[in-house]
């Protein structure tokens, strides 16, 4: 077993805190609700892989047909997003520079693939920003024609460059909480779970359906802190 002091020390006393909440019975409420919200981050993998999945791929494909690649010059790879002259404002350009660097450290070849892989899910929704409006380097700006070629299952009257952007930009705080190990279990988990689902029917009405069926967060938010209570008392002596 482990004792709390053992715990504190490993996790620090500052962040174990932040679990903590003045009506708890005792430090192993807290633990309990550590233990909570690892398997709430756990649970929301599934969803928060799908969408950043799905929404990547699917600005690329479509995009790529907005902007008219025959066209372009390339740097390393054969794909819009390494145009020269860049289509892309000074934030982005230089996303895809650094992405580039990690491709050509690993020693790989400079894929489409890997370039799409190696741009975190930020890029992507950076892309759904104000500048896209207009086009850079003399090309065709990629909204509105994005929002209604890509989001076919968006109602008509939201299909808007703002709607997408404000409907992904918090589940991209969410996935980076999540991935950098921050707490969530305090945030309407419920609520962005919803979200993601009804973002990826934007694009696919399956996918969402199927997730929506199979996703273990509903069962993890019920069981809630206490349902993990026991686990903390078998780990804390």
């Amino acid at each position: 077993m482990l004792s709390i002091g053992s715990l504190r020390s490993a996790l620090s006393a500052e962040r174990l805190s932040a679990y903590a909440l003045p009506d708890d019975i005792d430090e192993v409420d807290s633990v309990a609700r550590y233990l909570w919200n690892l398997a709430l981050c756990s649970a929301l993998q599934p969803a928060l892989h799908t969408l950043e999945i799905t929404v990547r791929n699917h600005l690329l494909r479509i995009s790529g047909r907005i902007v008219d690649q025959a066209t372009l010059r390339f740097d390393k790879v054969p794909c819009w997003l390494d145009a020269q002259p860049s289509l892309l404002a000074n934030r982005e350009r230089q996303a895809v520079e650094t992405a580039k660097s990690t491709i050509a450290s690993r020693s790989r070849p400079m894929t489409e693939g890997r370039l799409v892989s190696a741009l975190g899910f930020g890029f992507w929704v950076s892309l759904c920003k104000k500048p896209y409006d207009q086009g850079r380097a003399g090309r065709s700006s990629l909204w509105p024609e994005l929002a209604t070629r890509g989001f076919p299952h968006l109602p008509k009257a939201q299909r808007t460059r703002s709607q997408i952007f404000h409907a992904l930009d918090p589940l991209r705080d969410l996935r980076n909480r999540v991935s950098h190990h921050e707490s969530v279990w305090d945030r309407k988990l419920n609520r962005s779970h919803q979200d993601i689902l009804e973002t990826i029917g934007w694009i696919n009405l399956d996918l969402a359906t199927t997730l929506r069926a199979h996703s273990p967060l509903p069962e993890v938010l019920e069981r809630g802190v206490a349902g993990f209570r026991a686990q903390a008392e078998a780990i804390i002596k």
